[in-house]
């Protein structure tokens, strides 16, 4: 009952971010000022190893930090023989030079004061997760929603301006997405709050989530992630709020 009930939570949140006026009015948008809220939008996925990194010490469960440190670890790609391949944040620089960025576009515009805020609330609501008695609960919907399902909406939602000039590797006519279309797909919530696709491997939002059944077990921990998510929610819709004025 208590997954169930963080499971709906979750779905409602999921279905409102789609419908930020943002989200919904992308068509409106210049190309260059889709452009920029993409390159202020990096600001936030070049936090995200730290994140982990600050995620894997707090964690006390070895079984977790695994999930973790297997997610973290995929942020730096290697191929067959252990040769290291270009990382996430090289393929999110590529993404955005097929897009029309330039090199000292992207590397020369600095933070507006609204992603540097979101960027450091989304820190300080991590940390805060260590001072209660549902730390490791916190830590763990904090990164899933923060990092992974709330990512997967986002790139699933920007999309529709994404693929205006990059593929799923299908298309003949545009350049492949290594990064954006990767994310939307491997960060997705796929299923339910522990539950385990039938087929295929599990997203890293799947991974995730198995651990949360036996993190969530009383009505003051579940009433705790609520909270987390919610905030991390409003933290995300804070962020596409900075744009409004460029619809």
């Amino acid at each position: 009952m208590l997954i169930e009930t963080f499971d709906n939570f979750e779905i409602s949140l999921i279905e409102k971010f789609k419908l930020h006026p943002l989200f919904c009015q992308l068509a409106s948008l210049t190309w260059d000022d889709f452009l920029g809220i993409l390159i202020q939008r990096r600001y936030l996925s070049l936090s995200i190893v730290n994140i982990y990194e600050l995620t894997i010490d707090a964690i006390e469960s070895d079984d977790i930090k695994r999930t973790v440190r297997g997610i973290l670890n995929e942020e730096y790609p290697r191929n067959t023989k252990g040769v290291p391949l270009p990382s996430h944040r090289e393929l999110l620089f590529q993404d955005l030079i097929n897009l029309g960025a330039d090199r000292d576009l992207i590397l020369k515009t600095p933070e507006t004061s609204v992603t540097k805020l979101v960027r450091e609330e989304s820190y300080n609501l991590m940390m805060s997760c260590l001072d209660t008695e549902y730390c490791q609960a916190g830590l763990v919907t904090f990164l899933r929603f923060w990092a992974e399902v709330s990512v997967s909406i986002e790139y699933s939602c920007l999309w529709q301006r994404l693929s205006e000039r990059l593929s799923d590797g299908r298309s003949s006519h545009r350049v492949r997405s290594e990064f954006y279309y990767f994310h939307q797909i491997h960060d997705s919530r796929n299923s339910g709050i522990g539950q385990k696709s039938i087929l295929g491997g599990l997203t890293h939002a799947q991974e995730l989530a198995m651990h949360l059944p036996q993190l969530i077990s009383s009505a003051d921990a579940l009433h705790y992630c609520l909270q987390i998510e919610e905030k991390a929610y409003q933290l995300k819709c804070q962020f596409y709020d900075g744009f409004i004025d460029r619809l």
